[in-house]
Parts: structure tokens; C-alpha cells; sequence
């Protein structure tokens, strides 16, 4: 039971963890997207969570940097840039042959690519799925359900051997 108790705790403070963590990042302009594609291999892995300063500046970009922008259709591309023209900025996918046919300026540019975690998009993206939610929400409900109950036969017990202590001193 103790055993269980201190795994319960374990996995309900990296929840608590992990939480606050991300909501920092996102307080100070930097947003977790899954990569869904391999044109970055090997630099960003198909199903890497990859981390984008939305606070970086489009000005301060050079040659190299990794950059997300959004396509006309709403998509989010993360690439390597390869050109910065009059025109805008040329990217390109470390694993593609040929540079984007569009072009990246102020309007579709989201921010500058920081760092990436190979394989963790895997686990947030099941957890943004309609079931992933529902499940993981069940579960965080069940832990806190389990630890309520583990800590109430705790307290009882303490109590018990409270009382005990006070009768054994009166005799």
C-alpha cells in the first residue's frame, strides 16, 4: 500500500510538474508543436515535439536559422532557412531536394525554432485526440481518487494509534 502510495505521488507531481512547466513556456512565448512530417530529418525527427520562440523577432533571422511559418492553408512548416531576399525568406526541409515554393514574410512567420524532443510528439499527440483526452483525464481523476483513499486509511491509522497513546498515558 505505501508502495503505491509513493508511485501515486510520483506520477501526480510530474503531472503537476510538466503542467506548470509548459504553462511558463507558454507565459513567456515559447509553444510546444509536434512534427509531423520527416522533411527535417535528421535535425527534427518525424514525431519530435519541437519548442518555437513566438517572441523572436523577424528581423533578427539569418541564414540557417530553423524557422515555423504557416502555409495558405493554415499549416504549420518548420524549416531551415536558406536565402533571406527582398522578397521574403527561402526555406527549405533538411531532407527535401528543392527549396518551398512560398516564400516567408512578417504575416505567415510564427517563430524561431529552440530545441526538440525526439519522439514526446508521439505521446502529445495521442493525448490530443478526442479519446486521448478523455482517457487521460480519466486517469488523472482515478490517481487523485486512489491517492484520496490511500491517504484516509493514513489518517485513520494515525488517529488509532493517537488514541491509543492517550489511553496508554491516562493508565
Amino acid at each position: 500500500m505505501i508502495i503505491i502510495k509513493k508511485i501515486i505521488n510520483v506520477i501526480l507531481s510530474l503531472i503537476i510538474i510538466i503542467t506548470a512547466l509548459m504553462l511558463l513556456l507558454l507565459f513567456i512565448g515559447i509553444e510546444p508543436y509536434v512534427v509531423l512530417s520527416g522533411s527535417m530529418e535528421p535535425r527534427l525527427e518525424t514525431g519530435s515535439l519541437c519548442f518555437i520562440n513566438k517572441k523572436d523577432k523577424f528581423e533578427s533571422l539569418k541564414k540557417n536559422d530553423i524557422i515555423a511559418f504557416k502555409m495558405k492553408d493554415g499549416s504549420l512548416v518548420t524549416h531551415r532557412i536558406v536565402e533571406i531576399n527582398n522578397n521574403g525568406i527561402v526555406t527549405k526541409g533538411d531532407a527535401n531536394v528543392s527549396n518551398d515554393l512560398a516564400l516567408v514574410n512578417k504575416n505567415n512567420y510564427v517563430g524561431k525554432t529552440i530545441f526538440s524532443i525526439p519522439k514526446i510528439g508521439y505521446v502529445v499527440k495521442s493525448f490530443q485526440s478526442p479519446n486521448g483526452k478523455i482517457i487521460s483525464f480519466a486517469f488523472v481523476i482515478l490517481l487523485f481518487v486512489i491517492a484520496f483513499l490511500f491517504g484516509e486509511d493514513e489518517k485513520k491509522k494515525e488517529k488509532k494509534e493517537e488514541l491509543e497513546d492517550a489511553l496508554n498515558k491516562e493508565l
